[in-house]
């Protein structure tokens, strides 16, 4: 019960979060990524831990790198 008010009042504040695994995203720094990994929710309230890959010119992926989500 508890959980779920706690839920509520955090997606009304901050609204929905953008990060979700597969999705590119504009990385603060400005380079372009890839969620590979992560999640908002944890075992006890927010996480919000992701890991991207950034998007190369090439259309690859460079290495994983973690962190919390923007």
């Amino acid at each position: 019960m508890v959980e779920q008010w706690v839920k509520d009042i955090v997606e009304e504040v901050g609204g929905p979060s953008q990060m979700e695994i597969g999705k590119e995203l504009r990385h603060p720094d400005g380079r372009t990524v890839r969620i590979v990994s992560g999640r908002f929710w944890g075992e006890r309230g927010v996480s919000n831990w992701w890991t991207w890959r950034e998007v190369l010119g090439n259309g690859e992926l460079g290495p994983e790198e973690s962190g919390y989500g923007w």
